[in-house]
C-alpha cells in the first residue's frame, strides 16, 4: 500500500516538475512542495516501519519544510 503511494506521489511530482520544466511556468511551484513533501511523509512512515528512526525523522522534518514553504508561498 504504501509503495503504490510513494510510486503515485513520485510519479505526480516529477512529471509537475518536468513540465514546469518545459514551460518555464512557475505557477505551481507551491503545489510541487506540497507534494514532494507528501512524498517525503511516506518515506518516511516506510523508513519506520523498517526501523531506521534517524532517516524517518530526517524525512519526517523535509516533509515539515517542505509543507511550510509550499503554504507560505501560497498566502504571500
Amino acid at each position: 500500500m504504501l509503495k503504490a503511494l510513494q510510486l503515485i506521489f513520485s510519479i505526480v511530482t516529477v512529471g509537475l516538475a518536468l513540465y514546469m520544466m518545459l514551460t518555464h511556468n512557475d505557477q505551481f511551484l507551491s503545489l510541487l512542495n506540497i507534494l514532494l513533501g507528501l512524498t517525503m511523509l511516506v518515506l518516511g512512515v516506510i523508513e519506520w516501519q523498517k526501523s531506521k528512526k534517524i532517516s524517518a525523522w530526517l524525512l519526517f522534518f523535509v516533509a515539515l519544510f517542505s509543507w511550510f514553504v509550499g503554504i507560505y508561498r501560497m498566502i504571500s
